[in-house]
């Protein structure tokens, strides 16, 4: 069996083996117990999300009339991204390992692996983009974002290069491919419903209040289910809707990123026995320690 730079850490929990259903339970558990480290953690990617609101909503006036200023909202939002999905995902892998930690002790783990993040999350997008730029690469595409899908946590928790560590995640993945795919898309789709859900149920409650007069039940159907901007409707209630998806966004995505730390784990614990490899005492805790 492959020895890699595990960290383990001290007062782990149990590990074992988990069912999907063991994982969703978790990671709820996981988030309720430490809800006020991740709200502190996800303030950054709701950051990230503001940016891209600015830049979707205000592109004529940042790239026609003021291109640098746009550009620095590019880099600041993709700044504040990498920092948030660090974060939150250094955030799970000590929840999870039942590490004592502060949001600044992430964050200073988080910044400590930033360039090796933020060149695998560029070398990602490129190769993925690149292959869905034509139909008959859509399924490619697929595939190795499949087989990438724990980058993120293997960068952060085993600190490879950044090409060991697509190699490292493709390795956790090949063996359970379609399990892997199946589990992800579940998660995705149960982060992005409890998303919708309560985005669309504020929406119906600011419509049946009268509060608004713009829009309908239908146009929050679908600007809750697809993000369907609203047309014809005052800046005023254009800023509330930003407001209220920033807010639900706040809440909905930690839950995505812990279910895939809480995944990578499983995969590790099944292929590498890395529940057998936490039982061995460690020579020094603090070398090995998370970040």
């Amino acid at each position: 069996m492959p020895k890699h730079n595990s960290e383990p850490t001290v007062g782990t929990t149990a590990l074992k083996p988990m069912r999907f259903e063991d994982i969703l339970d978790t990671t709820f558990s996981l988030y309720r117990k430490h809800f006020s480290l991740f709200l502190g953690l996800v303030v950054f990617s709701i950051l990230s999300e503001l940016g891209s609101h600015l830049l979707a909503n205000f592109s004529q006036f940042f790239f026609h009339r003021s291109p640098l200023l746009g550009i620095a909202i590019v880099l600041i939002a993709m700044t504040f991204f990498v920092i948030g999905i660090g974060g939150i995902v250094i955030g799970s892998c000590a929840t999870y390992l039942c590490e004592n930690v502060t949001i600044r002790s992430v964050l200073q783990r988080t910044m400590d692996r930033f360039w090796p993040l933020l060149g695998c999350l560029l070398l990602w997008l490129l190769v993925v983009t690149a292959l869905t730029v034509t139909v008959i690469g859509i399924p490619f595409a697929i595939y190795f974002a499949v087989r990438w899908g724990f980058f993120i946590q293997t960068i952060m928790f085993e600190k490879p290069v950044i090409t060991i560590a697509l190699g490292r995640s493709g390795e956790l993945v090949k063996p359970m491919w379609w399990r892997v795919f199946g589990m992800l898309l579940a998660i995705l789709l149960l982060s992005t419903v409890v998303h919708a859900v309560i985005e669309i149920s504020i929406g119906f409650i600011l419509v049946a209040t009268n509060l608004v007069s713009e829009v309908d039940f239908i146009d929050i159907l679908e600007w809750g289910l697809f993000g369907v901007p609203f047309e014809g409707v005052t800046p005023f209630f254009h800023t509330i809707s930003i407001v209220i998806h920033l807010a639900v966004y706040a809440i909905s995505f930690p839950i995505w990123i812990i279910g895939i730390t809480l995944l990578y784990f499983n995969q590790r614990i099944r292929i590498d026995g890395f529940d057998i490899e936490m039982q061995v005492p460690q020579p020094n805790t603090d070398e090995n320690s998370l970040g």
